[in-house]
């Protein structure tokens, strides 16, 4: 964290700039920088006029350039769009992002408790501390699965959770993705966008790396491999196809990992055991991490 000082609000770009009301990230009620943004104001302080809509927009064509795009169900044009990329990051201080850690992994604990009990011993519902009219209305709630023990008694291995900031200054949960959840490419893809448009402030902050991400999430999958696999495990990641909305994510996780994309007309079953289709022959699989919904893994029980 550098110390030199910061502009004056008078000369920066940001002198009528109003944080009444809602709590601010970048400037304190008063209008002062906090300490984690004063070197990303002083960066942005330093650039000429208009320098700052240039950049973004060139973020925004470098994007497109790169491929890093979602579809949008029910457009009717089928048009493929950037990533919404937001020019200027959120600097989260170390100390609360260890908070905010610890709260996730007890959070993602409990989760997995909750659901673990759910499809076994449904203590909670016994208990009466949930009625069971709302679990057994859940849209999501799958019979099919009671009775199931996963590997490790994990549930959900990969889950993401949408935080958001109040106006009290703090973090809060909005929701919990435990399906498929999706986004992290983008994560890992906007940081490196980020890191070539503002180098200085990567040079005078301490920022925690993210690109270890892919290489955290094949040691997950391949953790949960069952007994019996001979040399390093055989991980594929399943999706729905190119006109998925999230195609893009799957393919950049798949080469990440370096592990096959395939899709369910790749894969068969033989004697009880997964195999993928190959140019070589048939290869048992496995760990497959599925990127598509529940109503699509299987016709007879979905």
């Amino acid at each position: 964290m550098t110390s030199s000082a910061v502009a004056p609000a008078a000369e920066s770009p940001f002198p009528h700039y109003d944080t009444e009301g809602f709590y601010d990230e970048m400037f304190d009620p008063v209008g002062v920088p906090r300490a984690q943004a004063r070197t990303l104001v002083e960066v942005i302080n330093g650039l000429p006029a208009g320098e700052l809509l240039r950049r973004q927009r060139s973020a925004e064509q470098a994007l497109l350039a790169m491929g890093i795009t979602f579809n949008v169900y029910g457009d009717s044009a089928g048009t493929e769009r950037a990533f919404p990329f937001d020019l200027i990051p959120r600097i989260v201080r170390a100390q609360e992002w260890e908070r905010i850690e610890r709260g996730l992994k007890q959070r993602i604990t409990v989760l997995n408790q909750f659901i673990d009990d759910i499809y076994h011993d449904q203590k909670i519902l016994k208990d009466k501390i949930i009625p069971e009219e709302v679990i057994r209305s859940a849209i999501f709630f799958r019979p099919q699965c009671a009775g199931i023990n996963p590997p490790n008694g994990v549930w959900c291995h990969i889950t993401g959770t949408d935080l958001v900031r109040h106006g009290d200054g703090q973090i809060y949960v909005l929701e919990d993705n435990l399906r498929v959840p999706s986004g992290v490419s983008y994560v890992l893809e906007n940081r490196d966008l980020m890191k070539r448009t503002f180098p200085q402030v990567f040079e005078g902050l301490r920022i925690r790396p993210v690109d270890e991400y892919p290489s955290l999430l094949l040691e997950t999958l391949e953790a949960i491999s069952p007994g019996g696999t001979r040399g390093k495990p055989l991980v594929v990641l399943l999706t729905a196809g190119m006109y998925n909305s999230a195609y893009f994510e799957h393919a950049f996780l798949a080469q990440q990992m370096g592990v096959e994309l395939v899709e369910g007309r790749d894969l068969f079953v033989h004697d009880k055991t997964l195999f993928m289709r190959t140019t070589r022959g048939p290869q048992r699989v496995d760990v497959i991490y599925r990127r598509i919904d529940d109503d699509f893994l299987d016709p007879l029980a979905f």
